[in-house]
């Protein structure tokens, strides 16, 4: 089976509703698409670095219960693990405070060596446009392309970064650049670049990057531009919790991938049946997930999809 590896940062999430603590998970945007792979039977891999104190024990713990494999996470002990603090609002909607207990030390991540034409990258938020883990990134990331394998960029771009968007926005358009997918929100280029709509988005993206555009809108529904653009309609629901809403479509996607033996060489020319398979299942998994206080894919709904 072909393999994914996502490449993100490992927390504890702490969700808050009206400012008090309500639950408890770990998090990270790509540990959690990975949970949501390794529960759908997807062989996936995680590429990360774990503190060695008690939250880094439970987070390890937790992914090879979901069926990730945790081979490609590193390990440090000079500090603890990260925290992010979730705040739920009226909507569910979540504002977050970050603990990075590593910042200004030196990353402790190995990227893999053995990465296959057609395997699966699925990478982004602030670890892929961390300055000090630039170089490393950049150089596995066009060592996959070379190899031929299939790569998913989601910038994942949240408020709090907007003072450094000057700094890194040429990195966000290089990853856009190399990825052969990227997935992102309305919210996203509305902070990247101002833009307000996905034909703007997909317009300003195009200039420098051939990707496919998965363009995510909440209740707004989705559109997806691949020679040309299919938009998708969302039913209404009232959510618990969104965190992991878009997490999951990342997992949604790779999984369809793999399921549907979609290879890199035929993005560029996906039949209608296809690309509406992928918007309903992104559709079905990140509604589902919004209706639990998890930031992965619910057992029950992994189980009526695994491979």
């Amino acid at each position: 089976m072909r393999k994914v590896y996502t490449i993100g940062d490992c927390v504890l999430d702490l969700f808050f509703e009206n400012d008090s603590p309500v639950e408890a998970k770990p998090g990270g945007s790509f540990l959690n698409s990975s949970v949501s792979l390794g529960r759908l039977g997807v062989n996936v891999s995680l590429i990360s670095e774990l503190g060695t104190d008690r939250v880094g024990k439970q987070i390890k713990k937790f992914l090879l219960e979901n069926g990730v494999d945790i081979k490609h996470i590193s390990y440090f002990s000079d500090t603890n693990s990260n925290l992010a603090l979730a705040f739920l609002d009226e909507n569910k909607n979540a504002d977050y405070s970050f603990y990075k207990t590593r910042k200004g030390l030196p990353d402790t991540i190995v990227f893999p060596k053995d990465v296959r034409k057609d395997d699966i990258i699925l990478f982004g938020s602030f670890l892929a446009v961390k300055k000090e883990f630039r170089t490393s990134l950049t150089e596995f990331l066009q060592e996959c392309k070379e190899r031929g394998a299939l790569i998913i960029y989601d910038p994942n771009f949240r408020t709090q970064h907007l003072p450094m968007l000057q700094e890194v926005l040429p990195y966000i358009k290089e990853n856009m650049a190399l990825a052969n997918v990227v997935k992102a929100s309305n919210e996203d280029f509305e902070l990247i670049c101002k833009m307000e709509s996905s034909d703007q988005a997909y317009q300003w993206m195009k200039s420098f990057s051939d990707a496919t555009l998965i363009y995510t809108a909440n209740k707004k529904g989705l559109a997806i531009y691949n020679q040309e653009k299919y938009v998708f309609e969302v039913p209404a629901i009232n959510p618990v919790s969104t965190v992991g809403a878009g997490d999951t479509v990342n997992a949604a996607i790779a999984f369809v991938l793999v399921r549907n033996d979609i290879k890199t060489s035929d993005l560029q020319s996906l039949s209608q049946t296809n690309i509406t398979d992928l918007a309903r299942i992104a559709t079905i998994f990140s509604q589902d997930v919004c209706m639990i206080y998890d930031n992965f894919l619910p057992i029950a709904t992994a189980d009526r999809y695994r491979l």
